[in-house]
């Protein structure tokens, strides 16, 4: 990759930014709560809802 490419705005992951965003707003927010959030609260923080929550790899009953 040249230096011009490095530098190039064309260059950003949108899907990594978003990720990033996520998990940035989740640190925020456990920053300012003296306890830890159940699982459920940490789906509702990251706008997790329904069926997207219980498919979530963490969510499953290991075998």
């Amino acid at each position: 990759m040249t230096p011009e490419e490095e530098r190039s705005g064309d260059l950003l992951d949108v899907a990594l930014a978003d990720e990033i965003e996520l998990v940035s707003d989740l640190v925020v927010a456990a920053s300012s709560s003296p306890r830890h959030f159940t699982p459920d609260e940490v789906d509702e923080l990251l706008g997790i809802t329904g069926e997207a929550a219980a498919a979530s790899p963490s969510r499953s009953t290991p075998a």
